[in-house]
């Protein structure tokens, strides 16, 4: 579409050589970067590359996925002291060995409430977008629910525009008229997939609990991971109907459930008739689903994540997993003991969420055994230093591949007992005993 004279003349004067966007830059300033496939990747390689020429350079950002090479990483040994990260969201290999190393810090907060409690000024904010329409408008693309509640904090915005960064609907435009600067870009977005596995014969069999308990009309959220992947396998050949999707990810499995019929969002109470998610990741068949499709919008964060607003869907289902849960109900996802793997991201926004809902299903999943079959996943109680990500209070349904149990408003008693049920064979008799002479969860025997 051919831009108006106006409009183009005011984009040109925007468009930054690499030099006018080192200048926005100055000692200890803080910059503030969209992830995933929303990565201004141009960018980060032009700040990794000139890092050093700067003191105390705060550097946020959700998830890393870069699609174009950075060297030096920014998260490099050498550029301590000129670059310091702090992560949002989630954390990715280079990234997860800076914060063990003390070069990076995470900060720890609710995905909805991100942007409410960002504790420093935004000096520079830069953001990945599509082209720009004829009446100035951007799309800030597959990622841009998750940038786009940081743009009002922000001095100073630029945008990287990539003619192959989808134009995704919704609320997730930005117009030139609040953009300082424009840094022209060209590379394929990376490919991202929430689960690079094959389930094997216990993920399918958890999959086949959780897709059991999956009415007509429900609203998915599904997390990453193989169990929540080979779920929606398995929805694909069930013969539900009218299923809809409100959920922070969305990836390729929302394109399998919409060439099988079965997504059409006609039940949902929130955006009727629309999936609608905060960031979208996948393959490039799932970007070219997404580029301009009516059907399918991005929200901020602070929408799609928002407890109350995924309680007011039809039949809400969350589909999570984690790495270990213990006697007690609580779900460790981030770590083991204070070894950090991952930010939790909206796993408990949707959890509660859900199960706030009068037919809500929030399911958290796990193997009930790891290393072989050699551990317990289901533990008397956590290590110590664990961080827990779902607390008991709020815990609905578990799933291992034993079964699936409903945890709310039950005894604690109750509840070991059917977390017990849930767990390895091998391992019930040592959890029982735990429980009973330890913990004191089950009633003292008779005999």
């Amino acid at each position: 579409m051919a831009l108006s004279s106006p409009i183009r003349d005011a984009y040109a004067r925007k468009c930054l050589r690499e030099e006018q966007l080192l200048a926005l830059l100055h000692d200890g300033a803080t910059v503030y970067v969209n992830g995933g496939t929303g990565l201004p990747n141009r960018f980060m390689q032009i700040l990794g590359g000139n890092a050093g020429r700067f003191a105390d350079l705060r550097l946020c950002h959700p998830m890393r996925r870069e699609a174009l090479t950075l060297a030096p990483d920014p998260c490099a040994p050498e550029l301590l002291g000129s670059l310091y990260h702090v992560s949002d969201f989630t954390f990715d290999k280079p990234v997860r060995e800076a914060i063990r190393a003390g070069r990076a810090s995470y900060r720890p907060i609710q995905p909805n409430l991100a942007a409410r409690h960002f504790p420093y000024d935004i000096d520079l904010l830069v953001a990945a977008a599509s082209p720009m329409d004829d009446a100035g408008l951007f799309s800030l693309g597959a990622f841009g629910g998750w940038i786009g509640d940081f743009l009002g904090r922000a001095k100073t915005i630029v945008l990287e525009v990539n003619p192959r960064q989808p134009r995704v609907r919704g609320d997730n435009f930005i117009h030139l008229d609040r953009v300082a600067g424009v840094l022209e870009a060209d590379y394929a977005l990376v490919g991202i997939q929430q689960s690079a596995a094959v389930a094997g014969a216990a993920e399918q069999a958890i999959a086949r609990h959780v897709a059991g308990i999956v009415q007509d009309g429900a609203t998915l959220q599904v997390g990453a991971g193989q169990v929540p992947d080979a779920v929606v396998k398995l929805l694909v050949d069930s013969g539900r109907r009218d299923i809809g999707i409100h959920s922070e990810a969305l990836s390729d499995w929302a394109v399998d459930l919409h060439e099988a019929g079965l997504l059409t969002n006609a039940r949902k109470t929130a955006n009727r008739g629309t999936t609608v998610a905060a960031m979208i990741f996948g393959s490039e068949r799932l970007y070219r689903f997404i580029h301009d499709n009516p059907a399918v919008e991005v929200h901020p964060t602070s929408y799609v994540n928002d407890p109350a607003v995924i309680a007011r869907n039809h039949r809400p289902v969350s589909i999570n997993t984690t790495i270990m849960i213990d006697l007690f109900g609580q779900c460790a996802s981030e770590s083991i003991g204070p070894q950090h793997y991952s930010g939790t991201g909206g796993q408990w926004n949707f959890h509660y969420g859900t199960s706030l809902a009068p037919e809500g299903c929030a399911v958290m999943a796990l193997q009930s055994t790891s290393r072989g079959g050699t551990a317990s996943r289901i533990v008397s109680t956590l290590p110590a230093g664990t961080i827990v990500s779902i607390p008991r209070n709020d815990l609905h349904y578990v799933a291992t591949e034993h079964g699936i149990l409903d945890m709310r408003g039950i005894s604690m008693e109750a509840r070991a007992r059917r977390l017990i049920a849930l767990a390895d064979p091998r391992y019930r008799e040592g959890l029982e005993r735990a429980a009973r002479d330890e913990l004191k969860l089950l009633r003292a025997s008779t005999r």
